[in-house]
């Protein structure tokens, strides 16, 4: 019977330790399950904002390829605004060019009369002084 009695109580002792045990393992389960849940919604939280970052930059990226699209039709518009003030004053220069060339001619023709008629001013005033 006392061999009985140690064995229950030996048994008794044994059953306790694994109690123990049994709770320890149970708590670093559930230590280990609401620390992977909390991780989990950690991971999902930093992953949405991540993602609303990216629709953020995204959608600024969007308008700066407007902005850029925009800047590069007024940069077009206005080398071609200067490629025709430059034909512009290209064609009003060879007119100013041409019309100097005239007035030139005409210039040298009015000299050439002038002569012309300074000869016969000459012959003329000779012909009166010698009448």
């Amino acid at each position: 019977m006392n061999d009985l009695v140690e064995y229950t109580k030996w048994m008794s002792n044994q059953c306790s330790e694994m109690r123990a045990r049994v709770r320890k393992a149970e708590k670093v389960i559930s230590d280990l399950k609401t620390s992977g849940e909390e991780s989990v919604d950690k991971l999902m939280e930093t992953l949405f904002i991540l993602k609303m970052k990216v629709e953020e930059s995204e959608a600024e990226a969007d308008k700066m390829r407007a902005i850029i699209n925009a800047k590069e039709e007024t940069i077009a518009a206005q080398e071609a605004e200067k490629a025709n003030i430059k034909q512009r004053i290209e064609i009003d220069n060879a007119d100013r060019e041409n019309e100097i060339q005239h007035l030139r001619r005409q210039l040298a023709e009015q000299k050439e009369l002038m002569d012309g008629q300074r000869k016969l001013m000459n012959e003329l005033q000779a012909l009166c002084e010698f009448t």
